[in-house]
């Protein structure tokens, strides 16, 4: 590992060392700690960091062992798998041959196909584009690729499709109007899987070298599933919740599109990199700025395009795609269009907890645009508080009754003291004690008729009583 200047040092002294997890209450901080102190809370015996900055990666680490009980250390070179992450990097190979003219976006995917072909209905023969493959609205049959035991006996992609023994799931089929609604399933990217290895004529490991690893410099990723046995102190052993490692070490994964990638995370963030380069038209070497432009906007949900995710909205707009497969938890985040993001991978069940407060620090450390600004308070007058007030049912026998005391609004529920109200905005209130949101509503004469309790990221709609 390059050495680090100065700033950047501090810059990661103070990440390894102010890791937080969620305060329990919007009104309270939660203490800092270290990344082994956490990554002990979380059983999980090791994580690794990739940041991007200014374009590049400015640093990558590794924390913790390769395996509980081990004492073999993790570095930014150790592997891990990527779980859905594969799905990201997959619709980049695809773009790649879509830029060639191998592919089109929007030709029905049974074109390219010749070893297998989506199957007909009864007399009707569906049609399903690669578009609507990547963004997941095709419609197929729900799969989640739990892979296989190491030694045990594993399909071919051919049963997998077909759901025939040793295959662990239900056949690929359309079960949903194409193109009618969102509905993320792994059984989309098997499909991609084949129509690759039969438009290339070379094994899909092959395809992705050629396409994608070789021209980023990806010198630590692979979809062979033999890949890790072939570097095994350089090889992270998948943990199951509370620590354990998993039988065999980790999962055979022949779905390799939708779950089955090995990689790094510093290898992780060249794609991210190029799509960034390429949505931004500062280089076009890897992909066009159209196709990456393309990919990078919503395609039929509003937080999916063509295999990535979205956070955020305008500046701090971010793509990417969090990976969870068996003994392992990653994500991969960057800022559309601004040179920075990173990538973060463990080798455990219970990851995404490490994940989460990892990623909370940098955001925080490298200043990126708030995804969810904290909340500030908005002065109402007094008077304009009393629109508010009345009863609202929330449940049978359950009532929000909102009165104003003085200058503020309290919310009264059934055997407990006034919970006391905060305005944040024109008919939004929130209580930070017990992390609750009150969002009113109003008729066309500017009425209130009723409010949404938000709590959790559920949404209870109440109706005002009269």
């Amino acid at each position: 590992m390059e050495q680090a200047s100065p700033h950047v040092a501090e810059q990661i002294h103070r990440i390894e060392t102010g890791l937080q997890s969620d305060a329990p209450l919007w009104s309270q901080e939660a203490k800092p700690a270290t990344i082994s102190e956490r990554l002990a809370r979380h059983a999980t015996p090791a994580v690794s960091v990739a940041i991007i900055n200014d374009g590049v990666v400015e640093w990558a680490r590794g924390y913790g062992v390769v395996e509980s009980g081990r004492s073999i250390p993790v570095t930014a070179e150790t592997i891990f798998q990527a779980g859905s992450i594969s799905k990201h990097v997959a619709m980049a190979g695809v773009l790649r041959l879509v830029q060639k003219g191998l592919l089109d976006l929007d030709t029905d995917g049974n074109h390219y196909l010749t070893s297998w072909r989506i199957p007909p209905n009864e007399t009707w023969q569906p049609s399903l584009t690669l578009r609507q493959l990547l963004a997941h609205t095709a419609g197929l049959s729900y799969t989640w690729y739990r892979g296989f035991a190491r030694g045990a006996p594993t399909p071919t992609l051919l049963q997998v499709l077909d759901g025939q023994p040793p295959a662990n799931t239900p056949p690929v089929r359309v079960v949903l109007l194409p193109g009618s609604q969102f509905r993320y399933s792994g059984s989309h990217y098997t499909v991609i899987q084949q129509v690759m290895i039969d438009v290339t004529a070379m094994t899909f490991p092959e395809v992705m070298h050629t396409l994608v690893f070789e021209p980023l410099g990806m010198r630590n990723s692979s979809y062979d599933q033999a890949y890790p046995t072939t570097r095994p102190e350089t090889t992270a052993v998948g943990h199951h919740i509370g620590g354990a490692p998993i039988h065999g070490k980790w999962r055979i994964v022949v779905e390799m599109a939708g779950a089955g990638l090995w990689t790094t995370p510093t290898d992780l963030a060249q794609v991210a990199i190029a799509l960034q380069q390429a949505y931004t038209g500062n280089s076009a070497a890897f992909l066009s700025q159209a196709l990456v432009q393309e990919a990078l906007t919503p395609q039929g949900n509003a937080t999916y395009g063509l295999g990535t995710r979205f956070w955020g909205e305008a500046a701090q707009r971010r793509f990417g795609h969090g990976g969870d497969t068996i003994g392992y938890t990653c994500r991969s985040v960057a800022l559309l269009t601004r040179g920075q993001g990173a990538v973060v991978m463990t080798n455990s069940d219970d990851g995404h907890l490490v994940v989460n407060e990892l990623l909370q620090v940098i955001e925080r450390e490298y200043a990126w645009p708030a995804e969810q600004p904290r909340r500030s308070v908005l002065a109402q007058k007094p008077e304009a508080l009393d629109r508010y007030v009345g009863s609202y049912e929330l449940l049978e026998g359950y009532v929000l009754a909102v009165q104003r005391h003085q200058d503020r609004l309290e919310l009264h529920i059934p055997g407990q003291p006034p919970v006391p109200l905060q305005s944040s905005a024109v008919d939004v209130f929130f209580s930070d004690g017990v992390n609750s949101e009150l969002r009113f509503s109003r008729d066309a004469a500017g009425l209130i008729t009723g409010l949404v309790l938000v709590q959790e990221g559920q949404e209870q709609p109440a109706s005002k009583k009269v």
